[in-house]
């Protein structure tokens, strides 16, 4: 990303060009990706009380601005839901009109316009979402989960602590746009009540020429050994649970045995899963 001042009235440029992690992208007065990025490279004029002082040109009217010169495989975009509040001197989730505000994301994005570097691939500025992180709460606390697409052609599934269940693409699009009319819990506290609601903040998309690359099978050499062993152990318990349920239903053919789900479980529980005895 290259941020640059460029004097209008006399040939000087400052520049400085930086990697980044991620985007910050302005939900307040936005009402798409397409939108925010706009704004982001908006060009800010410094005139008046407010010249540029440019090396041997003196106080200069001039350009401020941004433009990104290549934009990564994968892409982090954070949507800043959150802004500080100097009256309250805190931080609020950011308010648009009444209290949440509708912006969308596309399945797939061009960025072409927002690119300096011209480029005879024509997929290598054309982006794939792949991943939805999701805040429901308020600046006080609440609920994180993810939405993750894990391969070019599959479903999406919702990653929220130790469960992964398969969602809809309403349940990952529009669920997750924010809308005053979207059922919204309220809490009350002693001072007030405040609304809970859910909506995403941080997007995650795929550059689509890279697609084979980036979502290219893990090789078991890839895998952490804690994790590696973790998966073989779980494994090792449901053969062995299957082994003794089988056990049992031949031994007591007229019972309802049940299976065990291994695994961790929030609070130590277990799942149970019946297994037809005929």
């Amino acid at each position: 990303m290259k941020s640059f001042i460029k004097c209008i009235h006399v040939d000087y440029e400052s520049s400085r060009v930086e990697d980044f992690y991620d985007i910050q992208l302005d939900v307040k007065g936005c009402k798409n990706v397409d939108e925010s990025f706009k704004k982001y490279v908006a060009l800010e004029t410094l005139d008046g009380e407010n010249k540029y002082m440019a090396e041997g040109h003196g106080l200069q009217d001039a350009c401020k601005g941004v433009s990104f010169e290549k934009f990564p495989p994968v892409l982090h975009l954070q949507l800043k839901r959150f802004e500080y509040d100097m009256q309250r001197d805190t931080m609020v989730k950011v308010k648009i009109e009444c209290i949440n505000d509708r912006y969308v994301f596309p399945d797939t994005m061009d960025l072409r316009e927002y690119c300096s570097a011209p480029s005879n691939d024509p997929d290598e500025h054309i982006y794939v979402l792949h991943g939805v992180l999701v805040h429901s709460g308020d600046i006080d606390g609440g609920h994180y989960f993810a939405l993750l697409k894990p391969q070019k052609d599959s479903k999406w599934f919702r990653f929220d602590d130790d469960r992964v269940t398969p969602v809809t693409l309403r349940e990952v699009f529009e669920d997750n746009y924010g809308d005053d009319d979207h059922d919204d819990e309220i809490r009350c506290t002693s001072a007030k009540a405040l609304k809970k609601f859910t909506n995403a903040y941080m997007l995650v998309y795929f550059q689509k020429n890279k697609l084979d690359e980036i979502l290219a099978p893990i090789e078991e050499d890839e895998i952490p050994k804690h994790l590696n062993k973790s998966i073989k152990d779980n494994a090792r318990a449901l053969k062995d649970d299957v082994i003794n349920t089988l056990l049992q239903q031949q031994r007591n053919p007229k019972k309802d045995i049940r299976l065990k789900k291994t695994g961790s479980q929030p609070n130590n529980t277990t799942s149970d899963k019946k297994c037809n005895i005929m």
